[in-house]
C-alpha cells in the first residue's frame, strides 16, 4: 500500500519508512558554511555505495528526544501478529481515531495513488508534463534512508537524500552521523522505447554543498555531504508508465518497489537507474487540512498494508514463513509510529511534545517488558519470535492510535 510523500523543512532527523513510502520530514540544513556549487556531468561522479543501515538507527534520536523509539527486545528473525489487539483490550473509542476527517484523509491517500486511467503517454505522446504533481522516492522501506525528487514539466528536477547512522559517533557528534544532500539538474528529452517505456539521461546535476564536505553541528550531528543515492552512476534512466506490465519489468526494479504494486500493472510512474539497479516509485501530492488528518491517513494506509500481510500470514505453510511475514506486520506499525512522531514533533507545540517525550520513554520501557513476558513461555521454541512480535505489533498499533488523539485535540 503506497503512502503519501510529504517532504517538509524543519524536522531534525526523521527516520521513516516507507517501506511503502511514509510521510517524510526533511531536516533543516545547518547554516554557517560556505556553499560550493558543484556541477556533475553524466558519468563524472563516482558511484555512491548503498547506505549502511543498522537496527541501531531506530534509537538514533532517543537521546536527543526527537524520535523516542526502541524495539531492541523484539526478535528480528521473524515472529508476528495479525496487527489487531484483542477485543477485550480494544475499546470502540480507541478504534474510532479515524473518524470522518480521518477517513476523508485516507480516501484522499487512496485517490492520490494513481487513478489507473490510461494516460496520453500510452499513445506515444509522453512528456515530462505528465509527471506534474508527482514526487518520486527511493528507499529501502525501513525508512532509515531515502531520496525524494520532483521532476518538472521542462525536464528539470530537484530533490533531497539523507541517511542517518547513529552508531557513527565521535568527539563533537555524539548524536551520530548524517549523510545528506540537496540536488537539482536537468534530464534529456525522453525517447520512446515501447508504448509504456521511455528512456532519458541526466544532462546535468548540481549540489549546493561540496560532495565530501563534512561539518559538525551544535546538535552534535556530523554531516557528510554526498551524492543523490538512486541517481548515482546513472547512464540510462527508464521511465515506466502506470500501464506497464509488472511481469515485463526488470527484476531489480520490481524488488525495490514491490510493496507499492497492487496488481498486474505498475499503477504509478516508475523510474529505474539501469546502471545501478535502483528504482523509484511516484506519488501524487496530497494536502491535508490538519496534522490529525495527515496522521489518520498514515494509520489508514498502514491498516491496509497490515491486512494484506495478515492475509499472507494466514496462507503460510511453515513456521519460518509465519515468522517472516508476521515480523513484517510489526515492522510496518513500528515505521508508522516513527512517522507519526516526526509529524507531531514538527507541528505540535513544544510543551506538549516535552510531555509526550517523557510519556513515550515510559511506554517504550513498558512495551519491552510486555514483549519479553509474552515470549518467555515459548523461550527457545520456534514460536517465540512469532509471539514476541505479535505483542510488539499490538502495542505499537495501539500507541499509534493514542498519539493520533493528541494531534486531534492540540
Amino acid at each position: 500500500m503506497r503512502k503519501i510523500l510529504l517532504v517538509a523543512a524543519g524536522a531534525l532527523l526523521l527516520e521513516s519508512l516507507a517501506g511503502c513510502g511514509h510521510t517524510y520530514e526533511r531536516i533543516e540544513v545547518p547554516s554557517g558554511r560556505t556553499e560550493v556549487e558543484t556541477q556533475v556531468q553524466v558519468g563524472a561522479a563516482e558511484s555512491l555505495s548503498a547506505p549502511e543501515s543498522s537496527k541501531e538507527k531506530e534509537e538514533f534520536l532517543l537521546s536527543s528526544e526527537n524520535i523516542p523509539h526502541d524495539d531492541s527486545s523484539v526478535a528480528k528473525e521473524g515472529g508476528g501478529t495479525d496487527g489487531q489487539p484483542s477485543s477485550e483490550d480494544e475499546s470502540e473509542e480507541d478504534m474510532s481515531v479515524i473518524d470522518e476527517a480521518g477517513q476523508q484523509a485516507a480516501d484522499g491517500a487512496a485517490s492520490a495513488e494513481m487513478d489507473g486511467q490510461p494516460s496520453a503517454a500510452s499513445a506515444g505522446t509522453f512528456t515530462f508534463v505528465d509527471l506534474a504533481g508527482r514526487e518520486f522516492y527511493f528507499s529501502s522501506g525501513a525508512g532509515a534512508w531515502y531520496t525524494a525528487m520532483d521532476i518538472h514539466a521542462d525536464g528539470t528536477f530537484d530533490g533531497h537524500y539523507q541517511d542517518a547512522d547513529m552508531g557513527d559517533t565521535g568527539e563533537g557528534y555524539s548524536n551520530g552521523t548524517l549523510y545528506y544532500c540537496d540536488f537539482s539538474g536537468k534530464f534529456t528529452e525522453p525517447e520512446m522505447v515501447n508504448e509504456t517505456t521511455y528512456v532519458f539521461q541526466i544532462e546535468s546535476i548540481e549540489y549546493p554543498y561540496g560532495i565530501g564536505e563534512e561539518i559538525n553541528t551544535d546538535e552534535q550531528i556530523h554531516y557528510i555531504y554526498t551524492e543523490a543515492y538512486g541517481l548515482d552512476g546513472a547512464k540510462d534512466l527508464y521511465l515506466y508508465l502506470p500501464e506497464s506490465r509488472v511481469a515485463d519489468l526488470p527484476e531489480d526494479y520490481v524488488n525495490w518497489v514491490h510493496w507499492d504494486i497492487q496488481g498486474d500493472t505498475l499503477g504509478f510512474y516508475g523510474l529505474y537507474n539501469e546502471t545501478m539497479g535502483e528504482g523509484f516509485s511516484s506519488y501524487l501530492y496530497q494536502e491535508y487540512t490538519s496534522v490529525y488528518d495527515r496522521i489518520a491517513a498514515e494509520i489508514a494506509a498502514t491498516e491496509e498494508q497490515a491486512a494484506d500481510l495478515e492475509a499472507e500470514l494466514q496462507k503460510a505453510s511453515s513456521q519460518t514463513d509465519m515468522n517472516e511475514i508476521s515480523g513484517q506486520i510489526y515492522q510496518v506499525w513500528d515505521d508508522t509510529l516513527n512517522v507519526i512522531w516526526g509529524i507531531m514533533k514538527a507541528n505540535l507545540n513544544p510543551e506538549l511534545m516535552d510531555q509526550l517525550t517523557v510519556e513515550e520513554r515510559a511506554w517504550i520501557t513498558g512495551k519491552e517488558a510486555a514483549i519479553k513476558e509474552a515470549g518467555a513461555e515459548y523461550e527457545g521454541g520456534s514460536m517465540q519470535s512469532l509471539v514476541m512480535n505479535s505483542k510488539a505489533a499490538e502495542l505499537t498499533r495501539e500507541r499509534a492510535y493514542e498519539l493520533a488523539e493528541y494531534a486531534k485535540f492540540d
